[in-house]
């Protein structure tokens, strides 16, 4: 398993934002390509339930339980959005836990704090 520190240079600091449709914050790519095949994500110790976890990428929008069946590929300097559908966060910091399993590097899990923009 990656250690914490590297894995949060996937976190696009300052990207944690209020939409209509919910919370989003951003990762990109800087490390190594991977097969995303699963995601959780945790909000000030709140589990997110999966199904109102979206991935956006190349304009598509896709649930997480997808994930399982065909895998997010995310190569290198790829960005996507991460959307917690229905979820909105109060002004201020925010910690934000990330688990993630990929085919290649296994079960990789970081934590981030972030202020809503």
């Amino acid at each position: 398993m990656l250690p914490p520190a590297v894995l949060r240079q996937l976190y696009v600091q300052g990207s944690l934002t209020n939409t209509p449709e919910g919370a989003t914050f951003k990762l990109k790519n800087s490390l190594a390509p991977a097969t995303v095949v699963g995601l959780e994500v945790s909000v000030d110790g709140q589990k997110v339930p999966s199904e109102k976890i979206y991935v956006i990428a190349g304009g598509q929008k896709r649930g997480v339980g997808e994930l399982a069946s065909s895998g997010q590929r995310f190569a290198v300097r790829d960005e996507v959005t991460i959307l917690l559908a229905g979820v909105t966060l109060a002004p201020g910091a925010h910690r934000i836990d990330i688990r993630a399993k990929t085919k290649e590097w296994g079960d990789l899990a970081f934590d981030i704090t972030d202020t809503v923009r």
